[in-house]
């Protein structure tokens, strides 16, 4: 269950259509009493803001430093963020993509190569210097609405040891696997390791298909934008 704090803050965010807002911005989002019942304040530094806001909402909002400025956002996949935002344009440069998002600009171009790859974004055009003008796939899905999930600490230490004893001190392991190994629904695997993915704690890799038989590719994790990923790196071992 979210907290009451976080739900508040939440119901704040979602008023406006907004998956992320700048640190200024979420002041005047929250309100003064709400920032009051949090025990922040525009002047509060990166590392009070983020503590405050682990303290009172547990995983669903995280503090991040963008290209220029701080973020609140939630927690999301860096893909969730760049398609929100290509909803809201027409066309668009990469550069523009990149433009005021939460995360280090040194993660937008991995997270926009995977939307390529997936063909939820594409390019129609070049401009005369070669620039990609891109927009949103005319064949995209509608966006689904965000589910905030709270952590399961229990899972994600299950999921953690299933990989030491499979990996047996290898860096990666086959997710179809880890599935197999921990026999839970479909639903629940999915939903801890989407977790873990969010909170940066393992990283996902989309490997060689031909080596793999249907029912294991079957049993790989397909995100929500479709991408099919075959092993994982479990990144705080």
């Amino acid at each position: 269950m979210i907290p009451v704090i976080a739900q508040r803050v939440l119901d704040r965010l979602q008023a406006r259509e907004k998956l992320f807002v700048s640190r200024n911005e979420f002041f005047k989002v929250i309100g003064v009493v709400l920032a009051r019942d949090l025990g922040v304040s525009p002047g509060d530094s990166m590392a009070a803001l983020s503590g405050a806001l682990r303290h009172h909402c547990g995983e669903v909002l995280r503090v991040v430093q963008g290209g220029r400025t701080l973020y609140v956002a939630l927690n999301l996949s860096d893909e969730t963020f760049l398609l929100d935002k290509a909803r809201r344009l027409a066309t668009f440069t990469p550069a523009q993509l990149a433009l005021n998002l939460p995360m280090p600009k040194l993660r937008v171009a991995p997270a926009l190569t995977r939307l390529l790859e997936a063909g939820e974004i594409v390019c129609i055009s070049l401009k005369a210097d070669f620039t990609p003008i891109l927009r949103l796939s005319s064949s995209g899905k509608p966006p689904e609405p965000v589910v905030v999930i709270m952590p399961d600490a229990d899972d994600e230490t299950a999921l953690h040891n299933a990989f030491l004893e499979i990996g047996q001190g290898r860096n990666f392991v086959a997710i179809h696997r880890l599935r197999a190994h921990l026999g839970w629904d479909r639903e629940r695997f999915d939903r801890t390791i989407l977790r873990l993915q969010t909170g940066e704690r393992i990283l996902l890799n989309m490997g060689d298909p031909t080596r793999l038989t249907r029912a294991e590719l079957e049993n790989a994790f397909q995100d929500r934008n479709g991408m099919r990923y075959l092993t994982l790196n479990w990144l705080d071992s």
